[in-house]
């Protein structure tokens, strides 16, 4: 149960910096995205700030509660929703043709994995009890 609790925090982890910085620094985390904060309007500015700090915090919350609870729905809700993040990458990539992003792309499916991990260990472990 230890090794399903551990693999559920590291998506968490790894997106948790990104929350902060967005809460507290959006534009020097935004330049890390590409974005040139100060040239974008307010309206986009705001939208930025919230939506990437709720999208970057909502992880290391479901991620905590999953493993506080032993429970597998709270890191299933991560593997459904980076599942739509991998999607809409290929999808920007092949039909919008922005090209693969391999810094983003490659992070996007280690928390996938790590999600599915620790849904499939988390429901292994609920079914046994």
């Amino acid at each position: 149960m230890i090794l399903a609790r551990v693999i559920c925090l590291l998506p968490g982890l790894m997106l948790l910096p990104s929350g902060i910085g967005w809460m507290i620094s959006p534009a020097e985390t935004s330049s890390s995205f590409g974005f040139i904060f100060d040239d974008l309007s307010l309206a986009a500015q705001n939208a930025l700030i919230r939506d990437l700090t709720a999208f970057f915090l909502i992880v290391p919350i479901l991620c905590l509660l999953s493993s506080i609870t032993a429970n597998h729905r709270w890191i299933f809700a991560v593997a459904i929703l980076f599942g739509l993040v991998v999607l809409a990458h290929i999808v920007a990539a092949t039909i919008h043709e922005t090209g693969f992003i391999m810094e983003m792309f490659l992070p996007e499916i280690v928390i996938l994995i790590l999600s599915i991990a620790g849904t499939y260990l988390m429901a292994k472990q609920q079914n046994k009890t």
